[in-house]
């Protein structure tokens, strides 16, 4: 790590609590407003409800990055790198000229989202607390899965407006580094990355990421298509690789596109139009020990898998009639109930995923690790209890009546039962947000160095 970036982790202050909108955009205006000479703010577009989304551009370096925040509206780390790093690149012009790069920043790329979330934002933080406030777009509704892309039989043209924003970011950048800042919520930190960095530089981050007392993840990867490169860090693929996937895995004859329920990504759009480096930066939000322990149980992969599973589909069929049965009284749509669609959609292709890896792959028949274990159950019970609160937050929406008042009861209850055993499993805990910021940053801002000295390098030769 340069001396450069080590000293902008060590001036990072302390938070108390995640920025709101309003916190966010007034900070952006009063550092537009006290830096003109290095500043500019613009408006990239509006959100779905209308709110503007708002980018500074700083500096004029050769190079440039594009960091977005908050593609994910529960992920609001990357907002408050961002809130800091910004007016760091400010007071200090000699760190800007040194790194040789322009920045541009949109703080929070999801505003209605993260609107949606701001319960939980000002802490106290804790699992139970988070997901009690939580919202997660459906699919199409997301700003990260609804770029346009075309693959074979595949074709999807209608981004939305906040994804209209980021390709209006991307396309004014042309960047060379763009880093999507994503956060975990219940596995290890790891990184996905549109190139293979050289083993010494994922070394440093690794180091960064452990010094900062964060595990990595070693657990399931989060897509079969999506493979592990080393500890910690993963493939970035293009959307084709999802097609190409369900291709090899679908009976002959069946269409893959109907299997894909979502656009491209930004690493698809910028990496078609720039060839940019991209980098998605998942940090982990709670962690437990168990996360990167990789000693043998006495129980074997394939039947833990089986196990899985088998809670998977109590848990659908649970909140399926609930929501089935709050159907027909629904008359306010809201974006909870999308989400909660997607929710059982997405519950049900992990639950076949899992039955199907344990009963066609010999090599399961291992014995499982204990992250391994830890991983398959935390994942399990997490989405569950997540798409319960949302349900809730659903009928919360309506007006009253007697019997979506009933549903919501037993929805409650069911909540309240699971987050005690969410509790009573998960030792976790919380690293301060100073030290998130700081790998989130550090990782980022160590592999735009490594780029910038190979573009230089090469551009001696």
């Amino acid at each position: 790590m340069t001396d450069f970036i080590q000293k902008l982790l060590q001036d990072m202050p302390d938070f108390s609590h995640f920025r709101t909108i309003e916190e966010l955009d007034t900070s952006s205006r009063e550092l537009a407003a006290a830096y003109p000479h290095l500043v500019t703010l613009s408006t990239v577009g509006h959100s779905t409800d209308g709110h503007p989304i708002l980018m500074l551009r700083i500096g004029n370096g050769q190079h440039r990055a594009l960091f977005v925040g908050c593609p994910h509206p529960n992920e609001p780390i990357g907002a408050l790198s961002l809130e800091y790093l910004s007016k760091k690149l400010c007071e200090d012009t000699a760190l800007l000229e040194q790194m040789d790069y322009t920045f541009y920043i949109i703080k929070e790329i999801d505003v209605d989202g993260c609107r949606l979330n701001e319960g939980w934002y000002g802490g106290p933080f804790s699992p139970d607390r988070y997901i009690r406030s939580y919202y997660r777009p459906s699919m199409l509704e997301q700003v990260e899965w609804t770029f346009p892309y075309a693959h074979k039989t595949f074709s999807f043209s209608e981004p939305i407006p906040e994804t209209v924003a980021f390709m209006r970011a991307i396309d004014e950048a042309k960047p060379h580094f763009l880093n999507s800042m994503h956060s975990s919520d219940q596995t290890g930190t790891f990184y996905y990355v549109s190139t293979p960095l050289p083993d010494a530089l994922c070394q440093q981050i690794i180091k960064l990421t452990h010094d900062h007392q964060l595990p990595l993840m070693i657990g399931e990867p989060e897509a079969p298509f999506m493979p592990p490169i080393q500890d910690g860090f993963y493939q970035l693929p293009e959307l084709s690789a999802m097609y190409d996937y369900y291709e090899s895995i679908l009976p002959t004859g069946e269409d893959p596109a109907k299997a894909i329920l979502m656009g491209g990504s930004s690493r698809d759009y910028a990496g078609a139009r720039y060839h940019t480096f991209c980098l998605v930066s998942e940090l982990s939000l709670f962690t437990d020990p168990r996360m990167e322990d990789k000693s043998e149980t006495t129980h074997s992969y394939k039947e833990a898998m089986l196990d899985i599973a088998k809670l998977e589909g109590e848990q659908i069929a649970f909140l399926s009639k609930q929501y089935q049965s709050a159907q027909a009284f629904i008359t306010v749509p809201t974006r909870f109930q999308r989400s909660v669609e997607d929710f059982l959609i997405g519950m049900e292709e992990s639950r076949s995923h899992h039955v199907k890896l344990a009963e066609s792959d010999a090599a399961l028949s291992r014995f499982a690790t204990v992250a391994e274990m830890f991983d398959l159950r935390l994942r399990t019970l997490w989405s569950s209890l997540c798409c319960c609160s949302m349900l809730i937050r659903m009928l919360d929406a309506q007006p009253e009546n007697i019997t979506l008042s009933e549903i919501r009861a037993d929805s409650e209850k069911w909540l309240d039962q699971g987050l005690q055993e969410l509790l009573s499993f998960f030792n976790w805990s919380m690293r301060p947000l100073r030290e998130l910021c700081g790998v989130q940053l550090g990782s980022a801002l160590m592999i735009m160095e490594f780029l910038r000295q190979t573009h230089e390098s090469t551009a001696t030769h």
